[in-house]
């Protein structure tokens, strides 16, 4: 069984184009901080390339070839002018500083140590410019999701492939509570009969974690939203949404 992220084209089916509200909070602190943008783990180009067209000077950064090799084709086929590399978000060098740095839509979670985290904040502080800020996007743990039973599969949703079939997603997820991870597989089964399987293995932040984390390795939290709309972060929030400054 291989990642979600060696399947560029089944990642798009599920996470087509930016979340409701998305790319405009990224403009608006692109506005209030600067147009020199890093997105860590920029995937297909959901985001980069939007962004790229709203006239961010932006590079993206992702592990995965496949990933990237989408994000190429999008960025043309746009107009659009992205730098992209291949690389690690958790060693990377790219010889610039830059106003704004985001992770976005709970990629921070495949970073599954506490020294995988460290090592990206430090690379994170290496690149941001001063008075630049720190944006990640990760979902709020829910305990209803990761005490689900691990034999069972459980509906995600349906949706529409390149071809105009229709693709049938299930998950299943076995939670490790001692190491904070969520081992997931992700079933999707087309109309056709074809049924392809793909792992995602993602680390679990809890709130006061995650701004424990942020502290201690050298971030000053400015805000946590709990949407992209800015609403204030509370009990109720499925969503971590921190900008955060070098203290």
């Amino acid at each position: 069984m291989t990642s979600l992220y060696e399947a560029a084209d089944l990642y798009d089916l599920v996470h087509l184009g930016p979340w409701k509200g998305e790319v405009e909070f990224y403009l608006r602190q692109a506005r209030r901080w600067g147009s020199r943008a890093l997105e860590l783990a920029c995937g297909t180009g959901r985001l980069t390339v939007p962004l790229a067209a709203h006239g961010l000077a932006i590079t993206g950064l992702d592990l995965s070839p496949a990933m990237l090799a989408r994000a190429q084709a999008r960025a043309a086929a746009a107009g659009a002018a992205v730098r992209l590399v291949q690389g690690d978000m958790r060693d990377f060098d790219l010889g610039e500083r830059f106003d704004l740095i985001f992770i976005p839509i709970n990629s921070l979670c495949h970073l599954l140590t506490r020294s995988d985290v460290e090592a990206c904040f430090r690379c994170v502080r290496a690149h941001l410019a001063p008075p630049g800020r720190f944006i990640i996007d990760v979902f709020n743990p829910s305990l209803a999701i990761l005490g689900r039973d691990p034999s069972r599969w459980y509906e995600v949703g349906e949706y529409t492939d390149a071809q105009g079939g229709r693709v049938r997603l299930t998950e299943q997820n076995r939670y490790d509570p001692a190491a904070q991870v969520n081992h997931i597989v992700w079933r999707f089964e087309a109309d056709d009969g074809r049924r392809r399987e793909h792992r995602l293995t993602m680390r679990q932040f809890f709130p006061q974690e995650l701004d424990a984390l942020l502290a201690y390795n050298g971030f000053a939290l400015e805000a946590k939203y709990g949407q992209y709309g800015e609403g204030e972060f509370h009990s109720g929030s499925n969503q971590q949404l921190i900008v955060a400054r070098a203290a």
